[in-house]
């Protein structure tokens, strides 16, 4: 019996000798026979349930990978499918066979370098917009930050990162509690807009509308916040509530002209053509040099005039016809003038030439309308 129990013994102690040469494999650069070495040894039942074992193979994928891209070698990086993963998961199984908690310093020295590894391979495969590849390295970075092995936790870049690639491989429920975080954080006024859209994308409209709400005051009304929150409001329909975020953003920014000639457009919309006016002629005060806001303003006009002439169809009396056919014709010169302007910044506006050419012929301008006909034939 003492000499089978012996026999066991030393039969145990060589293949646990077999897992200590595979390091010294790894160290010399020998990673294809301490594959073949750290795979029998992984199969035999002697060293199948020893911790170092799989300390051994995990250190194999990532120090045969970090050579790899060192050296820019491919074999050094495909030693394994997954490699980075395949180290993580080794290291794992050494934690949880090491009852005696022996390896956890060592291991935890790897984490630092692992976390490291998989954030640059996330990035990378992110550049080549393999966006469920990233979030996958990335995913088991911020699982090592979580380890009680390393002190250090996660930083936000890393979190964003993450957040992203969920984001743009449109897994949405999984973007959600990244985003969530680093708007809590007050992280970036982008993020708290990328949130209630993924909101949105779930279905979950409340909360896209109170992320908005919340990230609208938290960054003082950021520009790309509101403009989304008033695009939503008006494709819902709820012109009165654009109109009041409007407001409210101009409140909190009086020189920003993209507002008022926001607001001027809604106003247009809800029929409230003086309003606008006013709403566009303080947007040009602010931004005397934006064509696009001499455009709106002569539309505006256009509009007035021509709801103006509709009406005057029906009226019976010629006196009276003429008087408010002399109106509408004075609001479509208006018209013209602004539009006018318009094109003095921006001649090559095909929108305003085609508008303006229109309203020449219509209110028999015929000098002003032959300049018109190159750009028009």
């Amino acid at each position: 019996m003492i000499a089978i129990l012996l026999g066991l013994s030393i039969a145990a102690a060589g293949q646990k000798s077999k897992v200590i040469a595979v390091m010294q494999m790894i160290d010399a650069g020998k990673y294809e026979e301490a594959k073949e070495a750290i795979g029998e040894a992984v199969e035999n039942d002697r060293t199948s349930r020893w911790p170092r074992t799989y300390y051994a193979k995990g250190l194999l994928c990532q120090t045969a990978y970090e050579a790899g891209v060192e050296k820019k070698d491919a074999k050094g990086t495909n030693l394994y499918p997954d490699q980075l993963f395949v180290a993580y998961d080794s290291y794992e199984k050494a934690l949880e066979l090491d009852t005696r908690g022996r390896l956890q310093s060592a291991i935890g020295k790897q984490y630092y370098l692992l976390a490291n590894d998989l954030i640059q391979l996330g990035e990378a495969r992110y550049n080549k917009e393999d966006y469920p590849a990233a979030l996958h390295a990335f995913t088991y970075a911020l699982r090592i930050g979580e380890s009680d092995l390393i002190a250090v936790r996660p930083d936000t870049s890393l979190i964003y990162n993450t957040a992203m690639a969920a984001y743009e491989s449109k897994n949405y429920s999984e973007a959600i509690p990244y985003l969530k975080e680093l708007h809590q954080g007050a992280y970036d006024a982008s993020v708290s807009l990328l949130l209630a859209i993924a909101y949105k994308e779930t279905g979950d409209t409340l909360q896209s509308g109170n992320t908005l709400m919340e990230g609208m005051e938290t960054y003082r009304y950021e520009d790309t916040l509101v403009m989304y929150t008033v695009n939503q409001l008006v494709g819902a329909g709820r012109l009165d509530s654009a109109t009041v975020i409007l407001k409210r953003a101009i409140q909190f920014r009086p020189d920003h002209s993209r507002y008022y000639w926001a607001l001027g457009r809604v106003q247009q919309t809800m029929g409230r053509a003086e309003e606008a006016l006013k709403s566009f002629q303080k947007a040009i005060e602010l931004n005397p040099g934006n064509p696009e806001l001499y455009y709106e303003t002569g539309m505006c006009y256009y509009n007035m005039g021509i709801e103006l002439r509709q009406s005057a169809q029906h009226i019976p009396s010629k006196e009276a016809y003429q008087e408010v056919r002399s109106r509408y014709l004075e609001l479509l010169r208006k018209s013209v003038e602004w539009l006018e302007k318009s094109y003095e910044l921006d001649p090559g506006n095909e929108r305003t030439v085609t508008r303006l050419y229109q309203l020449y012929n219509h209110l028999q301008m015929k000098e002003a309308q032959k300049t018109l006909e190159p750009l028009v034939n």
